[in-house]
């Protein structure tokens, strides 16, 4: 998120992480109506199907990142930097926002726990594993960078589909707890490889499209085999990340929007929040509580909205998070957001 230099900033990464952050603000709004009943059959409504898109979010800001990062190399000071700065940021700011902001937003403080120091800005500590197996990896044969993402990618991805295939086949089978993993956030590194291969290695349009489809229908089938095995609606996005349906999706955006040019409209509006798009991940869950708990909850007395009432509140909380950040990074507090 927002680790280019100005001097070679590529416009596409930002409409790429700027897409990311307002999908990952919309779902975390997560107030639509999914029309859902236990007991019946369940197959995905228009809500869902466009909160499943949101499963690409953070795989492409994974995919950004390795396209940046991946195929430099890197001295132990740069990475060490690189990984203190990462922790100290998330540490900071779970402590600052859980413990005082959120805490007050819902009239009670909140209990942080040293989970809660490791999980609420977990991407973060994933990007700072990413960065020391890369270090380590440049003084490695290039055979054993692929070793590691084959095994990454059977762990995870392949083996989250064979069980999709197999609780399709046999609804009634035990699924076990690693039926479904990311190998501990892992999959990231997998995510990150895949930007920089495509970052140089150009899919055209038509094979984006192509990959969307099937992305979506993966992740369609994957909710409807879920949720019949379980009886209980499936969360499909977070959960989604480390499968073959959130990779076919990722890669298709990350294709067709790689090549956007800057002469756009709200081409500034965009860069806004691609350059700020850590201050919006840090700070938009501020805002949505804030909507969620007291304006429609509290206020409305409602449980969901339209979706484009949704669409039109995330938008709103990322440009708003997105002008935050950059006041923030343009002050002399910066160092507070500086990755």
């Amino acid at each position: 998120m927002g680790l280019e230099s100005n001097k070679q900033r590529i416009f596409g990464y930002d409409v790429i992480k700027a897409l990311a952050m307002f999908m990952v603000v919309f779902y975390h709004l997560f107030m639509l109506d999914f029309a859902f009943v236990p007991g019946e059959f369940y197959v995905p409504n228009f809500n869902k199907i466009v909160q499943m898109l949101c499963t690409a979010s953070v795989p492409m800001f994974f995919m950004v990142n390795g396209a940046l990062t991946s195929n430099k190399k890197t001295t132990f000071k740069k990475t060490l930097d690189k990984v203190v700065r990462l922790i100290g940021v998330a540490v900071f700011w779970t402590l600052i926002l859980k413990c005082l902001v959120l805490g007050a937003l819902l009239r009670h403080g909140l209990p942080i726990t040293y989970w809660d120091l490791f999980n609420h800005y977990w991407f973060l500590y994933s990007l700072a594993i990413i960065y020391v197996i890369n270090y380590v990896l440049q003084f490695l044969p290039k055979w054993c960078t692929y070793l590691l993402v084959a095994a990454l990618f059977t762990v995870t991805f392949l083996n989250n589909f064979m069980w999709d295939i197999i609780l399709f086949v046999k609804p009634e089978q035990h699924f076990p707890s690693w039926g479904l993993t990311g190998f501990f956030t892992m999959y990231g590194f997998v995510y990150s490889r895949l930007g920089a291969y495509l970052s140089k290695h150009r899919l055209s349009k038509t094979v984006c499209v192509v990959l969307i489809i099937a992305g979506v229908a993966l992740n369609v089938f994957k909710t409807i085999v879920m949720t019949q095995h379980s009886g209980v609606l499936f969360e499909g996005v977070s959960y989604s990340c480390p499968t073959l349906g959130a990779m076919l999706l990722s890669s298709g955006i990350f294709g067709l929007l790689l090549d956007v040019k800057e002469t756009i409209k709200c081409s500034s509006l965009i860069q806004l929040v691609g350059t700020n798009s850590m201050g919006v991940y840090i700070f938009h869950l501020v805002f949505v509580v804030l909507i969620r708990v007291y304006c429609v909850k509290g206020i409305l007395h409602m449980e969901n909205l339209p979706i484009l009432v949704v669409f039109i509140l995330a938008l709103f909380i990322t440009i708003l998070c997105a002008y935050i950040s950059h006041l923030i990074t343009h002050s002399r507090f910066k160092v507070l957001l500086k990755l």
